[in-house]
């Protein structure tokens, strides 16, 4: 089984010179990602710039951003026989054929590239792929979710600047306005790294039917959100309750749009699934809700490797 995950939050809790990255107390660790035979592991640099006092928020942000980079960059050269960096839609292609699990580095919260757009290309350049824009708090970019407002003229700037590297936009977190900013502005496919339907669950941070057809129209994927409050379950995270929103994304947006996007090691509670060597429990619950074989690929996988080969630079040369 080959699976592309987009979003986990690991790396950003992981303490390298306490624990390994290899086994650990984690929902996610090597030996889980082998076990469950994930191809690409987004990590996300989880940074929320808001909490940092305004006077040093970019400087804060940065450092916090770096910290996780030099742990991204030092996990993949301990084990370089299991591992390898996703820069580019060629390491993509080599992870699926030498069978190796892919670390791609992302950033939650767009905030730490501050004011200045020229910290798109510095974090491209350490090798983030892809940029979740805000997270719950305002930012240089624009506005989060459940607020009034979208996109800032950065944040504007940032889209174009991030479709002309190959950098991935995820518009999870981002406010309903600033969603419509993205699909009106950016010229290549973006995604919802982590949400789910609100017409299922009424949550502001899931996606509401016209969001979920635009982001199948431009090409993208949603990768579906474990978290308990995302999925209608409160303090538990209930495979049934993925199956709601799965088949509600699938009726709206088609199957092309569907993808994983499991947020482990962001989220709490009781779970079901509670890491990537579990992921066969949804499988198995969604053939039994009726799904195709092949649209179970393409959600595992296939429509994830899509987007990844239409945004991210053909190579690292």
């Amino acid at each position: 089984m080959n699976i592309i995950d987009f979003h986990c939050d690991t790396l950003t809790m992981l303490k390298p010179e306490e624990e390994s990255f290899e086994k650990n107390s984690h929902m996610v660790d090597l030996e889980r990602l082998e076990q469950a035979g994930v191809r690409v592991q987004c990590c996300a640099a989880f940074v929320p710039t808001g909490m940092f006092p305004p006077e040093v928020r970019d400087q804060k942000s940065m450092e916090a951003f770096l910290r996780v980079q030099k742990v991204w960059k030092s996990v993949i050269s301990r084990y370089p026989d299991r591992l390898l960096p996703v820069r580019s839609s060629e390491e993509m292609e080599r992870c699926f054929r030498e069978k190796k699990t892919g670390l791609l580095l992302t950033i939650e919260d767009g905030g730490v590239c501050g004011q200045d757009l020229s910290n798109v290309q510095k974090v491209f350049d350490l090798g983030v792929r892809l940029i979740t824009l805000t997270w719950n708090y305002e930012n240089a970019f624009g506005i989060p979710n459940g607020n009034e407002g979208g996109l800032k003229p950065l944040g504007i700037e940032a889209v174009e600047e991030m479709n002309r590297l190959g950098i991935l936009v995820d518009v999870s977190h981002l406010s309903d306005d600033g969603f419509w900013d993205v699909q009106k502005h950016s010229k290549r496919p973006f995604l919802a790294s982590h949400s789910n339907a609100r017409a299922v669950t009424g949550h502001q941070r899931n996606l509401t039917d016209d969001m979920i057809r635009a982001v199948a129209q431009a090409g993208g994927v949603i990768g579906l959100n474990f978290a308990p409050a995302f999925l209608g379950g409160e303090e538990e995270s209930r495979v049934s309750d993925m199956v709601r929103h799965v088949l509600h994304i699938r009726e709206k947006g088609g199957a092309e749009v569907l993808a994983l996007g499991s947020d482990f090691d962001g989220i709490r509670g009781k779970l079901e699934i509670d890491g990537p060597d579990k992921f066969e429990l949804l499988w198995e619950a969604l053939c039994r809700a009726g799904l195709s074989e092949t649209e179970l690929d393409g959600m595992w996988h296939g429509n994830g490797e899509r987007l990844l080969a239409d945004v991210l630079p053909g190579s690292c040369v």
